[in-house]
């Protein structure tokens, strides 16, 4: 008997009421209990907000679900029941992250069923319930909820040998119906490129494109952010991608730590956040080849991945410390300026003039290989745009070469430049690091012991060393790094345990190694309340640490280096742009966004 015929049994008064209620329950009560957890901040308020949720959802499942599959029906209701408690005294029991996102949207939940919207993600969400009922269940529960045959037999109520013939076709269907509802709502300016996109987003861009199509597509990518989300959703579902990009789509908040969740249920591993104190994921002191810089040898134990650019400053302070001595600007180059801290600057090892900088990150359309973004807070509709620079405390974007860095946050911060440091029109413009060279404000941008979110745009020219994109000093050590490790060759979002090179530290690392001489976006983000560090590469969550042991490190934001044993460590080498950091952890839509974003928007 399927779900629906069971919501249908249970509004009767009749003598199969109760174990029609019992039995869909029976179905769905751990995918929705686990929602419900996430959703709250007890046992008891978890299990009332379910109960409650699961009568709304049945009494309006047959009025207004239309023909949609039950459990993200009523997982959506979970929400919409949240925020009727936001708006009175249950308000207490909700999580923090959803209290703050019922707080920035107003309370406003999108309907469960949504098909009228023809922008970005949400026409992947009209193709979803433009599916019949039962290729919805089969999408959902077979990848978002990697649930088996036999159970999702049950849902459907039909035959097993039916649900493995849809099982083996639901994708390619799902994607010609994304496919088709785009190119009819294209707006004219799109409609030239859109079969481009179909097709590029399937095999990548091909040398057989030309360049002129290929440019043509890149560029038009880095100035239609519709076209540009289209194009990111298709190459990660035909990169396989499927259950986190539902879950986010589908779920008005949350959808990626429910996935995340869901998965670590199925792996038998405790929930994200839930591991115990000073057990991180790798071995709380990892030892690290001996490093050599400036002739001495550095021993790394556990240098953790920089988050970029928190600080923990005033409204109002104009961060007016002085740059490094001697420092003196020249043009050089059409398309390349130069800051030199001594007259002797080392050897250039960066840009010749003689050879145009690449391709902006921004029309490089994201590559199908990197993991999709998982947990993280939502999927907010009212979220801000990148652009919009909503609650930043720092934004570097190195649009103009210039004597400082120019902070274009509300914040208006600023830094100063150490060693030689380059300027190029890649990326609208950003700056090249030597090795030798960083730049640094005078006070710390967030606190470290409270959420927060660091970004920067990093394009890596060498795999010898550690490489700190960013990071804020503490007296020993930088409190948090992004930064790229090369024992492992990922990128790396760490924080230690205490401002110790003894101490230990927990890290999230990259999937895979990064992409050499390639602009990816990096983001870190340590979220106070679920006490746990996570590190996004391209906008996709890589992975997650719990993280418990907070201190303050209240020195100088830095781009470009760490600081490791009180010293000056792991200096970059490679390009730099638009660093920016928050204090608050960034939802994974938000996020998303920051990375398909084009140069400074």
């Amino acid at each position: 008997m399927s779900d629906r015929e069971l919501i249908r049994i249970t509004l009767r008064a009749s003598a199969g009421a109760e174990a029609a209620a019992r039995e869909l329950s029976d179905r769905h009560r751990g995918a929705a209990a686990a929602y419900a957890a996430q959703c709250t901040t007890t046992a008891t308020a978890a299990a009332l907000l379910l109960t409650s949720a699961e009568l709304t959802a049945a009494q309006t499942y047959l009025v207004d679900g239309g023909s949609t599959a039950w459990r993200p029906y009523l997982l959506n209701t979970l929400v919409r029941t949240a925020a009727e408690w936001a708006a009175g005294d249950e308000q207490r029991h909700l999580a923090p992250g959803l209290s703050s996102w019922l707080a920035e949207s107003d309370g406003a939940v999108a309907a469960p069923v949504r098909r009228d919207d023809t922008t970005g993600s949400l026409l992947l969400v009209q193709a979803f319930h433009q599916l019949p009922e039962r290729l919805q269940v089969v999408l959902w529960h077979r990848l978002v909820d990697q649930e088996d045959i036999e159970r999702i037999t049950r849902c459907i109520g039909t035959s097993q040998d039916s649900v493995r013939t849809w099982a083996d076709t639901v994708e390619d269907k799902f994607l010609t119906l994304y496919g088709r509802l785009y190119e009819e709502t294209a707006a004219a300016r799109c409609r030239p490129f859109s079969r481009l996109v179909l097709t590029t987003a399937r095999i990548g861009f091909p040398p057989t494109l030309g360049n002129g199509g290929a440019g043509a597509l890149k560029g038009h990518l880095a100035t239609c952010g519709n076209c540009r989300q289209v194009f990111r959703n298709l190459s990660w579902l035909h990169g396989h991608e499927w259950g986190p990009l539902l879950a986010e789509s589908l779920l008005p908040w949350g959808g990626g730590d429910y996935y995340a969740g869901r998965a670590a249920a199925r792996a038998g591993e405790p929930p994200a956040g839930a591991r115990a104190a000073g057990a991180p994921r790798a071995s709380p002191l990892r030892l690290r080849a001996l490093r050599t810089r400036s002739g001495r040898a550095l021993l790394a134990a556990a240098v953790v991945g920089v988050v970029l650019g928190v600080v923990l400053l005033l409204p109002g302070d104009s961060d007016q410390s002085p740059r490094g001595p001697g420092t003196t600007l020249r043009n050089s180059h059409d398309s390349v300026h130069q800051w030199s801290g001594s007259s002797n600057s080392p050897k250039q090892k960066g840009p010749s003039p003689s050879v145009s900088p690449s391709a902006s990150a921004s029309s490089e359309p994201p590559s199908s290989k990197s993991p999709p973004d998982s947990p993280s807070a939502s999927r907010n509709p009212s979220a801000p745009g990148p652009g919009k620079r909503a609650g930043a405390r720092l934004r570097w974007d190195f649009e103009n070469a210039g004597e400082r860095p120019v902070d274009t946050s509300a914040a208006g911060r600023r830094g100063s430049y150490h060693g030689r440091v380059e300027w190029s029109d890649n990326r609208n413009g950003s700056v090249w690091f030597n090795g030798e060279s960083y730049v640094e404000s005078s006070r710390a941008v967030v606190d470290t012991t409270r959420s927060f979110t660091v970004s920067a745009w990093a394009r890596l020219t060498s795999s010898g060393d550690f490489y700190t994109v960013a990071a804020q000093d503490g007296g020993a050590i930088s409190g948090f790094f992004l930064q790229y490790a090369q024992d492992d060759n990922r990128w790396r979002f760490a924080m230690g345990h205490s401002d110790s090179t003894e101490a230990g530290e927990d890290e999230a690392e990259s999937a895979g190694p990064p992409a050499m001489d390639t602009w990816q976006h990096l983001t870190g983000v340590f979220d106070a309340e679920k006490r746990q560090i996570r590190l996004y590469v391209d906008g996709r969550l890589q992975s997650t640490a719990a993280h418990r042991s907070t201190w303050s490190a209240n020195g100088s934001f830095t781009v470009g280096r760490g600081l490791w044993e009180g010293d000056k460590s792991d200096l970059y080498e490679g390009y730099v742009d638009d660093v920016r950091a928050y204090q608050r952890a960034m939802s994974a839509p938000e996020i998303a966004a920051l990375a398909s974003a084009g140069p400074n928007g």
